[in-house]
């Protein structure tokens, strides 16, 4: 049956089956089975073309996008500076978090209370101006 597939149908094929295990293992089962769908019509579009000559054709909506997503990827990896061959990652975390990973036996420090409020005239600011006559 492979046999009567062409190559970049076969191709498209193997791309998907990845997509859908990988989704099978996370647990998504309905998407997977949409994804099964949708590539069962998909391929054998890409191969009804295939058989009446338009194999360039189907090769191009084949190599597009994987070509896209690499080109994306590395525009991505280069603003953001992001390595990935480079594994130490470094998080910046907050202080309290920070304060609890380097004493685990000990509990952070709690925040300041708040201060009381001042009160009399002086609290009050500056009165607002009256009325010109």
């Amino acid at each position: 049956m492979l046999e009567k597939i062409c190559s970049p149908a076969l191709l498209y094929l193997a791309f998907s089956m990845v997509q859908i295990t990988i989704d099978l293992f996370q647990g998504q089962y309905e998407t997977s089975l949409l994804k099964f769908i949708i590539m069962f019509i998909f391929a054998a579009i890409l191969n009804i073309l295939c058989i009446n000559g338009y194999t360039k054709f189907v090769w191009f909506i084949v190599i597009i996008p994987i070509i896209l997503l690499t080109y994306i990827s590395s525009v991505l990896f280069y603003v953001f500076g992001i390595n990935p061959g480079k594994t130490d990652v470094r998080v910046q975390k907050n202080q309290a978090a920070a304060a609890a990973a380097a004493a685990p036996g000990a509990a952070a420090t709690p925040p300041p209370p708040p201060q009381p409020a001042a009160s009399g005239p002086a609290a009050a600011g500056p009165t607002p101006p009256g009325p010109r006559m």
